[in-house]
């Protein structure tokens, strides 16, 4: 038997009859299948089965009341002599056993893999992913140092700053996630937002007034930052271009974002402590340069050259219920994460008495452990179910910070990783993939609206850790973000059944037009 597709040899076709002479016998048999039993027959005419090599005998008549038998095979069924299904390997003993199916599938997706390994766009989207994360996470993390060490900024001042750089951040979000919608060129407006980002961190390398800085680098930035939100809703038509699970490509590329989060941090307190804050911040700015010329360079116009949807007159209007209460529920839970970040390191080292490197260990095992949940849960999100993993990120949240005041042991400290691993990775990824499914038809909005999420919870986080450390002390935050994350546990339980229907219609309506 050959494989299934391929071409039987030359001399296992049955020859023709020459003009003026009859037809070999057995070839009324085969009637006008002739042609057709030529291209499915699996081996040589001499292997054939004997029926099908001699004159069949007229059919009996059918019964009253029963169709007449014809000879030919009812409607559906395989033609005589061609494979049966799965029989895609030759010489297999069970044709209806899995194996040949699970080969099939397992080396188209390999060929698959090795197709966008190969693709110049996903190594360019990938490099500047990387790239612009390690630049982001350098500069986030230094810049209150920054401003006390080097501008001699006092602690209100630093508040001051860090908020008109958060609000800057969700307005030039939100207006260029429109405007991408509108003008159809992500790519352009991802690039100018990373350039922007450049000239901001040459800035903190250049100025050394609190006001100038302001004016100029917290401005830049905030443009800048439009950057992520660019990403997310590119990643998003890249994925619909390359025919991706967009929920598991969208969790590939947040993981990448979050390794960046591992590895910038400690470049740059090395640079600071080697250098000085003038290398890291030229530094972070060539890495933005080079994010943003792979960007230009290696990224494609999908948006123009798909000719795609035409957003609505206003990027934000026939948002439902369920999309704000989703929105409200993920600044709850960003917010308790940055509360999280912020007070872990006191309540380790002031509450409990351990060293601040085993904080260090913490937060490594915790990001650790969130990149490959991050990937495996994108990869099965659309069988578990989107909201249903919202959902369970929330409850488990929940859990996380009502237990974590009881702790005192370094052993459960480190075991409580797990589940604050498995909610944060859910939450980092999965509520803009529905955001985008809700708004099919303006995925830059989406994006957008998930990054002002993200800002406002992270100002909210902050605020929240600033007035309870103050008053209640560092143990007390957590039981706080316990009653915000069951809060966000509420509002998505309330907007899930709306928002599932509203995803799957939008979606529906995106592919028609």
């Amino acid at each position: 038997m050959t494989p299934t597709g391929s071409t039987p040899p030359a001399e296992a076709l049955p020859a023709e009859a020459p003009p003026g002479e009859p037809e070999p016998v057995g070839s009324r048999a085969a009637g006008a299948q002739r042609t057709e039993a030529q291209h499915t027959e699996a081996g040589p005419a001499e292997a054939r089965p004997a029926e099908a090599r001699t004159t069949e005998t007229r059919p009996a008549a059918a019964p009253p009341g029963e169709p007449p038998h014809t000879g030919a095979p009812p409607p559906g069924s395989p033609e005589p002599g061609s494979p049966e299904p799965g029989d895609s390997d030759p010489g297999s003993p069970d044709p209806g056993s899995p194996a040949p199916s699970l080969r099939a599938r397992a080396s188209a997706a390999r060929r698959r893999a090795a197709v966008l390994f190969r693709d110049g766009a996903l190594g360019g989207l990938i490099g500047s992913t990387g790239l612009i994360g390690i630049a982001g996470a350098m500069m986030s993390t230094s810049s209150s140092l920054f401003l006390a060490d080097e501008i001699g900024a006092t602690p209100l001042m630093i508040g001051l700053f860090a908020a008109g750089r958060g609000l800057m951040d969700i307005v030039s979000g939100l207006t260029l996630g429109a405007l991408s919608d509108r003008i159809g060129n992500r790519r352009l407006l991802l690039t100018l937002s990373v350039f922007l980002s450049a000239a901001g961190a040459l800035t903190y390398m250049l100025v050394r007034d609190y006001y100038l800085l302001l004016g100029t680098g917290a401005i830049l930035f905030g443009l800048g930052s439009a950057c992520f939100s660019q990403l997310l809703a590119y990643t998003r038509d890249f994925a619909e271009n390359r025919a991706l699970n967009a929920t598991f490509f969208n969790s590939l590329l947040r993981a990448i974002t979050s390794l960046t989060w591992i590895i910038g941090p400690p470049i740059g307190f090395l640079l600071i402590a080697t250098f000085g804050f003038g290398v890291l911040y030229f530094t972070a700015a060539m890495l933005y340069l080079s994010g943003g010329v792979l960007s230009l360079w290696l990224l494609p116009n999908l948006r123009t050259e798909d000719a795609g949807r035409r957003p609505p007159g206003r990027a934000f209007s026939g948002i439902n219920s369920s999309t704000w209460l989703l929105m409200a529920a993920v600044v709850l839970l960003l917010a308790v994460n940055n509360a999280y970040q912020i007070d872990i390191a006191l309540f380790v080292t002031r509450d409990l008495g351990f060293d601040a490197g085993f904080t260090g260990l913490l937060l490594g095992l915790a990001a650790a452990l969130e990149v490959p949940t991050m990937m495996y849960l994108g990869s099965r999100a659309d069988r578990f179910g989107k909201w249903r993993l919202v959902l369970s990120a929330a409850v488990c949240a929940t859990l996380f910070f009502a237990v974590l005041p009881l702790v005192e042991t370094k052993a459960m400290l480190l075991l409580m990783q797990v589940p604050n691993a498995f909610w944060t990775a859910i939450v980092l990824s999965i509520p803009v993939t529905i955001l985008q499914d809700a708004m099919a038809d303006r995925v830059g909005a989406a994006s957008s609206l998930y990054t002002s999420s993200f800002h406002g919870g992270v100002l909210l986080g902050g605020a929240t850790t600033g007035v309870v450390t103050q008053w209640l002390g560092f143990t007390k935050v957590f039981w706080v973000c316990a009653l915000l994350t069951a809060v966000a546990t509420l509002l998505i339980a309330l907007g899930r059944n709306g928002g599932e229907e509203s995803g799957r219609a939008a979606l529906k309506r995106a592919a028609a037009g």
